[in-house]
């Protein structure tokens, strides 16, 4: 498990590089569902619920629900 200080800065990241994505390609079935799962195995210790654990599951909750709900500006 990594240190939870750098888990916004991963979330950050993998919000730039979905939107890129969605942007090129556009948005696909289970759009961001592996960027969030391996935020999860990398930042989530499934035994701990600190709340410093807890705050870090509702940041990735968060991201989950902004990837579930993205949509991808229309290009002209």
């Amino acid at each position: 498990m990594t240190n939870l200080r750098f888990l916004p800065n991963a979330i950050t990241k993998a919000k730039t590089k979905l939107i890129n994505i969605a942007e090129k390609d556009g948005i696909y079935e289970n759009f961001g569902q592996k960027e969030v799962a391996n935020i999860k195995d990398k930042y989530i210790n499934i035994s701990s619920y600190s709340d410093e654990m807890n705050k870090a599951r509702n940041l990735i909750h968060s991201f989950d629900s902004w990837c579930m709900n993205y949509n991808c500006p229309q290009t002209a």
